[in-house]
C-alpha cells in the first residue's frame, strides 16, 4: 500500500490543495481519493485553503496567520506565487513598476511607524512560500491520522507537486526548494520513493474525464475522442488539448501545445481595484488598506483587513455576475463607511454593468482566445473536439462560462464543468501518483546533493567586497575582486527526469599579444548549505572536482578583442568564453566554449 500526497493551488486569493490516496494497487479509484477539508479553527471546511500567510503578531484570539485564519489588524502576504514565475523582461518591469507605484509617496515617517518591526517581509518570494508550506504541513503533521510518525516510517509514500503548464525552471525550482524545505521530504517520509511533478492542466484533464464519464455513461467519451482542458484558476489559466488513447484503462494523451497566460480571476480584483482607486482618489483609497503603511517600504504584493473586507465583498458580486446583470451596489468598510464624495453615497459605491464588465472583458476574451486557439491546432488534426471541460475556481463564474458557451455553440461543441471542478486538479495528481508506471507525462524530481561553482573576477566595489581581494588586471588596468566563488548550481536545486537544468555563464579573458594563450578553469563543489563566497578564506572546504582547461594560442589575433594600450604597455587582447553546465539526474556535464567551438567538455558523477 502505497501514500499519495498531492499539494497545489484560485478566487480573490490563490488557494492551495491537497488530496491524499492510500490505494490497494496501482489503477487509482475516483472513490480512494480524499481531498483534505477540515483545516481547523478559523479556517471553513473548503476542500482548498488561501494562500495567504501574515508575520503580523496574533490577537487574543490565538489566529494561525495563514488562510483564513488571520487576526483584524493582519497584514497578509497575497499573491506571492505570481513573483516566483517572472522570467522576462516584460514580467520583471511590471513588477519594478508596481513596487514604484507602492512607494510613490515614500518618507521616513513610514520606515519610522515600523517602529523596526514591518509588519510586511523583507523575504524573497521562495522563503514566503516555504512558511506558508510549514503551515500545512505542520496542520497535516499533527491532525491527519496517515501522517502519524509510525505509519509515515512504515508506509511507502509518493508526493506529487502540480505546477501551470507554461512554468518556468527558475518558478518549478523555486516551488520544489519551498515544498522540500516547509518538510516534505525523506527525513519526515523515511519511506519516500519520488517525489514527482506534474502540470495542473494534465492533472485536471484525467480526473475530469473520468469523473465525467463515470456520471454521464459510457458513452460519453470514445476512444479516439478529442477534448479542451481549460484550467483557469486565480492567477494563471492554461488550455491543453487531449485525445482519448484507451478506454481499458482509460488513458489519454495530450495533442497541441500547452497554451496559458496570465489572466485568472486575481486580476479581475486587480482592475476593480484600479477603478476604485480612480473613484475615490489617492488619499482616501489609502485608508481602506492598513498593509497601505507597509507598502511604502516593501514590493511584496499586501493586504490589510479593510481591504480584506472590501475584496471579500467584491467576490461576493463577482461571482453573481452575468452579462445581463443589473447594476450593483456595495457598502465600503470603515473608516469610509460614510463617506460621501462623487459617486460614493453614504459609503455606498455602486458598480454598473459596465463597470463590472470592463473588470472581466480582458480576462474572459483572452480565455475564450486560448480556447480557440487549442481548438484550431486539433482542427490541424483533422479532427474535431466535441467537448471542452473547464476545471478551477474562475471556473465557477457565470460570467466566464456564457462567453465561452457563446464561443463554441456554432461549432457545436459542448462545454462541461465537473461538480468537483475547485479539487480537480488536486485530485488528479493523485490518479497520476497511483498510476505513475503507466504515464510519461510525470517528471520525478530529486535535489542536487551539492553547489557547483567557479571562480571569477568581479569589478571591485567597496560596498560588496572585501578590500583583501583587491587586485589591478595588468592587462586593463581595471579595479577588480579576484576569486570571488560563482555557485552556478545550488544545492537543493530541482533535477528533472525528464529535461536537464542548464546554466550559462560568460568569461572575458585578458592575455598580451606575444605569447601562450591558455588557462584553466576548476571547477568547485561544496556540501553544505552556507556557500562560501572567497576562495581565499574556504579553499579547504571546497572540493575540486574537475578543471576546464583552454589553449586559444594556435587562434590568429585578428579574432581576438584588441584592447588600447595603457601608457606605455603593449595592446592587450581580450576572447569571451561561455560556460555551459547541465545538470542531470546523475551527471553534471559542463563544456568551456568560444565562439562557435568547443574548447573542453567534462561529466562529473555527483551522487
Amino acid at each position: 500500500m502505497a501514500q499519495h500526497i498531492q499539494s497545489s493551488r484560485a478566487d480573490c486569493h490563490f488557494k492551495s490543495g491537497v488530496a491524499i490516496a492510500t490505494p490497494a494497487g496501482y489503477r487509482a479509484s475516483l472513490k480512494e481519493i480524499d481531498a483534505i477539508d477540515d483545516w481547523g479553527p478559523q479556517m471553513r471546511n473548503d476542500p482548498k485553503v488561501p494562500s495567504v500567510i501574515s508575520y503580523s503578531p496574533m490577537s487574543k484570539d490565538e489566529e494561525q496567520q495563514w488562510g483564513r485564519s488571520l487576526s483584524p489588524k493582519a497584514v497578509a502576504m497575497v499573491h506571492t506565487k505570481l513573483e516566483l514565475d517572472v522570467h522576462d523582461t516584460s514580467g520583471e518591469l511590471d513588477l519594478t513598476l508596481q513596487a514604484l507605484d507602492g512607494m510613490c509617496n515614500l518618507h521616513f515617517q513610514y520606515v519610522r511607524a515600523s517602529r523596526g518591526l514591518p509588519e510586511y517581509t523583507w523575504k524573497a518570494p521562495e522563503e514566503i512560500v516555504e512558511d506558508y508550506l510549514s503551515k500545512i504541513f505542520d496542520y497535516l503533521l499533527e491532525k491527519l491520522d496517515c501522517f502519524t510518525a509510525e505509519l509515515r516510517a512504515r508506509i511507502s509514500t509518493d508526493i506529487v507537486i502540480t505546477v501551470p503548464a507554461n512554468w518556468s525552471y527558475r518558478a518549478k525550482n523555486s516551488t520544489f526548494r519551498a515544498l522540500t524545505r516547509a518538510g516534505f521530504n525523506k527525513d519526515t517520509f523515511p519511506q519516500l520513493k519520488d517525489i514527482l511533478l506534474i502540470s495542473e492542466p494534465e492533472a485536471a484533464a484525467i480526473y475530469t474525464a473520468r469523473y465525467l464519464r463515470e456520471g454521464d455513461g459510457a458513452d460519453f467519451l470514445k476512444k479516439g475522442d478529442h477534448f479542451v482542458l481549460c484550467d483557469a484558476g486565480g492567477g494563471t489559466v492554461d488550455v491543453v488539448s487531449y485525445k482519448v488513447k484507451e478506454l481499458q484503462p482509460f488513458e489519454i494523451e495530450a495533442v497541441s501545445l500547452p497554451t496559458g497566460d496570465k489572466c485568472g480571476s486575481i486580476f479581475i480584483d486587480l482592475a476593480f481595484k484600479r477603478w476604485l482607486r480612480d473613484l475615490l482618489g489617492e488619499k482616501d483609497y489609502q485608508k481602506l488598506d492598513q498593509g497601505d503603511l507597509a507598502h511604502k517600504i516593501s514590493s511584496h504584493e499586501i493586504e490589510g483587513e479593510e481591504m480584506r473586507v472590501l475584496m471579500h465583498r467584491f467576490t461576493l458580486l463577482k461571482r453573481r455576475f452575468w452579462k445581463g446583470q443589473r447594476d450593483m451596489k456595495m457598502d465600503l468598510p470603515s473608516p469610509l463607511d460614510d463617506l460621501n464624495v462623487d459617486g460614493v453615497v453614504g459609503g455606498e459605491i455602486t458598480i454598473t454593468n459596465t463597470d463590472m464588465k470592463s473588470f472581466f472583458d480582458p480576462c474572459v476574451d483572452r480565455i475564450v482566445e486560448l480556447i480557440k486557439g487549442q481548438i484550431a491546432q486539433v482542427e490541424r488534426l483533422r479532427v474535431r473536439p466535441k467537448n471542452v471541460f473547464m476545471v478551477g475556481g474562475f471556473a465557477e463564474s457565470r460570467c466566464l462560462q456564457e462567453e465561452i458557451e457563446h464561443s463554441l455553440r456554432l461549432r457545436n461543441i459542448q462545454l462541461r464543468r465537473p461538480d468537483t471542478s475547485w479539487t480537480a486538479v488536486v485530485r488528479g495528481a493523485a490518479v497520476f501518483g497511483i498510476e505513475k508506471f503507466a504515464t510519461r507525462a510525470l517528471a520525478a524530481v530529486t535535489a542536487c546533493p551539492r553547489s557547483f561553482g567557479v571562480t571569477v573576477s568581479e569589478s571591485f566595489s567597496e560596498i560588496r567586497h572585501n578590500r583583501a581581494d583587491h587586485s589591478v588586471d595588468p592587462h586593463t588596468r581595471a579595479h577588480v575582486a579576484k576569486e570571488q566563488l560563482l555557485w552556478l548550481i545550488k544545492k537543493g536545486d530541482l533535477i528533472l527526469s525528464d529535461k536537464p537544468k542548464m546554466v550559462k555563464q560568460s568569461f572575458t579573458i585578458n592575455f598580451p599579444g606575444m605569447g601562450q594563450r591558455k588557462g584553466k578553469i576548476p571547477i568547485y563543489a561544496y556540501s553544505d548549505d552556507d556557500a562560501p563566497d572567497r576562495l581565499c578564506i574556504s579553499q579547504n572546504e571546497l572540493a575540486e572536482v574537475d578543471t576546464l582547461e583552454y589553449d586559444l594560442t594556435d587562434a590568429p589575433l585578428s579574432e581576438f578583442v584588441r584592447r588600447r594600450s595603457q601608457g606605455r604597455n603593449p595592446p592587450s587582447y581580450s576572447a569571451s568564453l561561455k560556460l555551459t553546465m547541465r545538470l542531470n539526474p546523475r551527471v553534471l556535464e559542463a563544456d568551456l566554449s568560444w565562439k562557435d567551438r568547443t574548447l573542453c567538455s567534462t561529466g562529473i558523477s555527483y551522487l
